[in-house]
Order: C-alpha cells, then structure tokens, then sequence
C-alpha cells in the first residue's frame, strides 16, 4: 500500500492515518510517517468506509429490525400460550360441564336436556317427511297384500303409488306456475302504475288539476320508494344473521314440541325427571313407554331412544291407554317394533309390573288375536284383586247347568265371567292351605249338581266336612286318610275303567263318535260322570316306586281313553310335587290351576315347564290367614280360559251349597244317598279253585303268580307272597307240607274246603226254618 503524494491536490483525495502495525515481538510499530513504506499485517479485514450519517441511519434501521423481530416472536409466543390456555379451558369446561350435569346443575341439565329434544325432534321430523315422500304406508300395504297372496290388491296399490307421484309432480308443476303468473302479473301492475303516474304528472304539470305537483314530484316518489326498497334490502343483508337466528328459533322451536311429544323415553336416564321414581300412577302413553323402556329388552330400548312409539312414522298405538269399560283397570294396545315381541315382554312382566307400580298377577299381557305384533295390556287398579267377588248366578231359583256346555265357574279379574268346558276334559287344582283350590273344586261341583244328568264321586282322603253339604247329589262319598279308602279308590277307578268298553258299545249303538247330551239323557250308561279325588297326595304315595308307576301309567291310559265318554277326572293336592302330583298325569290334564304356591318349581309342575319364566305365576299370590283372606279364591289357571290367566272362583257359603244340592236332588227326582264304596275284598279260597285246575298239587310260589293274574289291580294280591300264602291256608285248618322248600297245595282239599263253606250258610238256613 502507498502514501498518497503531499504535494498533491488535497481537495480531492482524503487524508490518509496509518494505523499502527504490531511486529513479530508484538509490540507496536512506529508511526513510519508520510511517504514511507508500510508493511502488510497477516491478517485483511474487508469493510466499507461510511459517513458517520450513514451509521447512525443504518443503526437504526438494524435497531428498528432487531426490534420488530422481538415483538413478532413475543407475538408468536403469545398465540401459542393462548392456544394452550384455550385448550385447557375447554378441558376444564368439559370437565366441569360433565361434573355439573351428573349433578344436576340446572343451566347445563337444561341446555342439555331441551337440546335432545330438538335433535330427536328433528329426527322423527325427517323421518316423517321420507315416509310421505317414499309412500311408506302403501309400500308396507302391498309388501302384506304380496304375501297374502292378494295380487289384485297389489296391483290396486301400485296404481296409487304411481298416481300419487304423479299428483306430486303435477303439484309441484302448478306451484311453480302460480308463482310466475303471480309474479308476471305483479310486473304487470307496477308496469301499469308506474306509467299512469309517469303520463299522470306530465299531464298535471300543465294545470295543476290534482294539486301543486308535476312529474318530478312523481320521479322523486318513486326515487324515494326504490332507495326505501334498497335501505330494506340492505338491512337485511347486513342482518341475515338475526334472520337466520330468528327463523331457527322458529325452527327449533316446532322441532322441540315434536321431540317433548315423544316423551321423556328419548333423553338419557340423567336428564329424565322421573327416571328413578316408581310409583303407582295413572297409565297413559309416557308412563307406559317409560316402563318398557326400563324391562332390559336390547332391541325395545334401542326404538325407544329413536323416538317410538310417538312418531309419525310408527303407527304404534293401536288403543291408547284409557280405563276399561268397568273402571277396574287400564287397558292399552300398543304394535311392538321389530325384535320385541309380546312373548319376550311376557318374560319381563315381573319387572314391567314392577315399573308400573303393581303386582305381576294384576298386570296382564296378551298378543292381539287379529295382529299378533300388537300387545294388549291390562292393569288391575289397587284392590281390585282382592274385593269380594260377585255372587254366583247359579243362586238364582231356576238356574240349571248343562254339562256339555260347560260351567260357571267365576270371573276373570276384569270382571268378565268364566264359563270353563268340562266335557273332554280334566282338571287339576293345588295351592298352599287356605289358596282357594277347595273352594274352587265346590264351584265346579255346584255347577254340576245343577245338572240332572251327572253323577258324582268324591273321594276326600281327609277328615273335613267341605263336601258334606253336597251329600243329598253326591252318588259316592268317600272320607278319611285311610288304605282302604284308597284301596277303594284304586277299585272304583279300576271298574270305571272297565266300564269304557260298555260306554263304547253304547256309542256304536247310538251311531255317534262321542257322547252328547241327547245320547245321554236316553241312555243312562253314557251320564257323564266327575270324580274328585281331594288330597290326592294319599292316592299317588304308593308303596313302592314299581306300584307307583303302574299307578301312574293307569291314571294316564284312563285319562287319555275317558274323555270322549263324559267321565271327567278332577285332582287336588296342597303339595304339587312330582311324587304327590306324577308329571306325567299333569302333562295330559287340560284344565290346571295354582294357587298361593311357596317355588317357581311347584309353580312349573302345575301349570306348565317354564310357566313361571313365561309370565304364568302364582308366586305373588297370597293365601288366606287369621286376619285377612288376601288372594284366597284367585288361581292363576291354564285351560280354563283362551289364555292362561288368574281366575276369581265364586264363593259358597254351606247354606248356599246346600240349597243348590237341594235343587239339584229335586231334579234327579229325590235326594240320593250315597253308596258307602267298601274296599273289594275277595275270597282267596273261591280263588284258589278258579287257578287251580285238576287233582295234582301245585307249589304254593305257582300260586302266588296266578293270583295276582286273576285280579292284576287287587292289592292284597300284589304282596302276597309264598310265606303270607302258605300262613293263611295253614290258618284256615289246611295242611301244607314243607316239600323241599315248595309248600305244595292239595287242590281236592281246597276244594273241599270251598265246598264246605258255601253249604255251611245253607245249612244254617235250614235251621232257622
């Protein structure tokens, strides 16, 4: 680098200052003066010379940058710490919101609540307008007339669908031309009236007829009443939003009538205000799809949280809920949705009672007979079930019964009489002590005491006077726990048995298949006949499980055989179990009723497998006691109805009895005394010579089975054995010789025996002449 020249022009060149230079010691060089040589440092740095203006304005340029870089990133900083701050304030609010409206905070339950009605109103609002336009209603009715095999019909519905589209296009074909007549029309008029005013202000711009006014007056009318206009619009445009705001309060408004008439059902458990309260109360459409929605069925809940039964689009109310016609109880018809039928609501009846505030035996649920998707409810109203029950119209003097068309036997818990058939059937009743079974036995029997052409057996294997005022009608009256009563039982089933084939004859010779009451009153040995076996517990113990079961299986070939010829079987026992009351008698029994029962599994035996898992129950009854008779008298019934279903007996007093037994004797031509049944006792001796054929002996073990062959029902003979045989010859003075083991018996002195017991009476009667 060179020194610029001093001797040169110095305005022009700038004066240059030598800074100084460290050498290899580091100490700092001289300043070499003017003109001298300077020697190059080890390191250049290159710059640009400035003004000290220029600094200044560029430092704070670089200043004012510096700065607004500070603020932008502090800005930043700052949009993020609101997003964060927002964010975890919309998480507390969450929070919050859930906390307060699980505790009922009354802003958001109310926000919350209202809202889901306007949803769930728009919903079946949406829902109605699809059904409209998609023609559902004709579409469901020519699915149901092509199964039905109605093709007429379907194509009759076919014609209305493809009419109703076209009235829909042709409607809106004449709305859109409504509009534009109205509108050119419109045109038309402001057209007309701008040009009479136009010509009318020329014209009076010249005379003045009409007043101080010309035709600018009339421009600047319609100049005014066009910036009015564009003022109008323009406000409207610039408020839309309290437009919109006020049409969708409108709109919301509509939609939350439509979801309140749904019910209750449609919000969530939290928000309902009587979701927990159970309560007797007055059924109508809310209270009832309330409790169905509460009976734990999937498929119900899901159709009720959408809306049914209240929309448009269900149709589900076949009869609204109202009181019955005898003020006893409400009464409703409601179509079910898919996946809910009355059989699956049937098994929920304990806990639909339940959530309606009454019993299970005083709620009843039955399918429709003309739509079975329809369920016909009915609710007994508080104490019905146990007011007294009218009396019976067979008190009234005159009254006569016919047993081919059945009995009155009492009334149904909506009042309505039970008249039940007893021709071809048979009957079992049981229930605790002090159920009513007794009683409700007494009603059929009272029913049949009326009709000259029955006769009557009762077998009571205990020691109380229940029957006894229907003696004078009785035409066999058995009493007392005993094993010959039993026995006599067995016997007189046994002969009733035998009598069937008599009872066949006579139909072939009467030409008919079955007995009926013209046959009847002409042929006395086709009177039907009843025979009650009361505590029949007594009859069915048997012995031994063998001797029980060829019990049973007689009773079933007698039940299945007896009907067609008028013999009718009726058992009663307090003590349903499978050894008291054989399954398989109750499987074939047409007629079954329960009382007050302790189980579900003595209930089942009675009335049905399953029956109490069905809805068929006489668990909620209650049976009589010291202080109340409660339920006493109502037995849930199978048989006796169309459906199965409680049935109210009527009540007896033994006055009343024995004044229908009265009327009933006179009928038959005089009171009748009942033939003391004696337990068939036969002789063994006369037996012996029937079996024993011939002189040789025959061993005493022989004898034993041909016996029980000679009479298979008689049970002294079913436990003989070969000792007790040879014991009671010995003891009637025969010899019988041990023999190897084989006790033979002499048959000449058995008959000789026989011989001398039937001449010794004879003889004896010589005497006395």
């Amino acid at each position: 680098m060179t020194t610029t020249d001093p001797a040169g022009d110095d305005s022009r060149l700038a004066r240059v200052h030598h800074l100084p230079a460290r050498t290899d010691a580091g100490e700092a060089a001289a300043d070499p003066g003017p003109g001298s040589a300077v020697a190059p440092a080890e390191k250049v740095h290159d710059g640009e010379v400035v003004s000290e203006e220029e600094y200044r304005a560029r430092f704070r340029d670089r200043a004012a940058f510096q700065q607004e870089r500070r603020l932008a990133l502090e800005r930043y900083r700052s949009y993020r710490d609101n997003a964060v701050t927002v964010g975890r304030g919309a998480r507390k609010l969450g929070a919050w919101s859930g906390k307060q409206a699980r505790r009922g905070a009354p802003v958001v339950r109310f926000v919350r609540r209202h809202g889901t009605y306007v949803l769930k109103g728009a919903e079946a609002e949406r829902q109605r307008r699809k059904a409209e336009r998609g023609q559902m209603d004709a579409r469901a009715a020519r699915k149901a007339a092509l199964a039905a095999g109605e093709l007429d019909r379907v194509a009759e519905l076919n014609g209305q669908i493809s009419e109703q589209k076209r009235n829909a296009a042709e409607a809106a074909k004449l709305r859109f031309e409504l509009a534009w007549d109205i509108t050119k029309k419109t045109g038309l008029v402001l057209a007309c009236l701008l040009g009479i005013s136009l010509v009318t202000g020329v014209i009076n711009g010249f005379g003045k007829w009409f007043g101080d006014w010309n035709l600018t007056d009339v421009l600047r009318t319609i100049g005014d009443v066009a910036t009015s206009g564009a003022a109008v619009v323009s406000w409207a445009v610039l408020n839309a939003w309290l437009i919109a705001a006020g049409v969708a309060s409108v709109w919301a408004w509509r939609r939350w009538k439509d979801g309140t008439r749904l019910g209750e059902q449609v919000l969530p458990e939290s928000l309902r205000r009587d979701a927990k309260r159970v309560a007797y109360l007055e059924l109508n459409e809310n209270t009832l799809v309330a409790a169905l929605a509460n009976i734990g069925n999937a498929k119900l809940n899901a159709a009720i949280k959408d809306g049914w039964p209240n929309r448009d689009t269900d149709q589900a109310w076949v009869r609204w809920p109202m009181m019955a016609e005898n003020g006893k109880g409400y009464t409703a018809k409601i179509r079910l949705p898919q996946g809910a039928p009355v059989a699956a609501i049937n098994k929920s009846k304990e806990l639909l009672a339940h959530n309606l505030g009454c019993r299970p035996v005083e709620l009843f649920l039955d399918a429709d007979p003309s739509d079975p998707t329809v369920l016909d409810l009915f609710r007994l109203e508080p104490g019905v079930l146990r007011a007294p029950v009218p009396a019976s119209p067979l008190l009234n003097e005159g009254v006569t019964t016919d047993f081919f068309a059945g009995f009155p036997v009492g009334i149904s818990p909506r009042g309505n009489e039970v008249t039940t058939t007893v021709f071809e059937r048979n009957f079992v009743f049981s229930g605790q002590m002090g159920s009513g079974k007794t009683t409700f036995v007494l009603s059929l029997l009272a029913a049949a005491a009326l009709d000259p052409l029955v006769d009557i057996d009762v077998f009571v294997f205990a020691d109380n006077n229940d029957f006894d005022p229907l003696e004078p009608v009785l035409d066999n009256f058995v009493k007392g726990d005993t094993a010959d009563n039993v026995q006599t039982c067995l016997d007189h089933i046994d002969a009733l048995h035998a009598d069937l084939a008599v009872r066949g004859k006579l139909l072939v010779k009467h030409g008919v298949k079955e007995a009926n009451r013209e046959v009847a009153a002409k042929e006395p040995g086709l009177r039907p006949r009843i025979v009650v076996i009361e505590e029949c517990q007594s009859f069915f113990r048997q012995g031994t499980a063998e001797e029980r079961r060829e019990l049973v299986d007689k009773m079933v070939r007698f039940y299945s055989a007896a009907r067609k010829y008028g013999d009718v079987l009726i058992f009663a026992t307090p003590n349903p179990s499978d050894a008291s009351l054989p399954r398989d008698l109750v499987a074939v029994t047409s007629n079954r009723a329960c009382g007050s029962i302790s189980d579900k599994t003595r209930n089942n035996i009675v009335l049905g497998e399953k029956a109490h898992e069905n809805g068929i129950s006489a668990l909620e009854l209650k049976p009589k006691t010291k202080d109340q008779l409660n339920d006493a008298g109502t037995l849930v019934t199978v048989g006796f109805m169309d459906t199965p279903g409680a049935v109210r007996s009527y009540y007896y007093t033994n006055d009343q009895l024995a004044d229908i037994a009265a009327r009933g004797a006179e009928l038959r031509g005089g009171a009748s005394t009942p033939k003391a049944l004696e337990p068939k006792v036969r002789d063994i001796v006369e037996d012996l010579t029937t079996v024993m054929v011939g002189d040789n002996p025959v061993n005493a073990g022989d004898l034993v089975g041909a016996l029980r062959n000679l009479d298979p029902g008689y049970k002294p003979y079913k436990e003989l054995t070969k000792p007790k045989l040879v014991t009671q010859l010995r003891d009637l003075g025969l010899k019988i010789p041990t023999t190897n083991n084989l006790y033979p018996v002499d048959p000449v002195t058995v008959r000789q025996l026989h011989a001398g017991r039937v001449a010794a009476p004879d003889h004896d009667g010589d005497e006395t002449e």
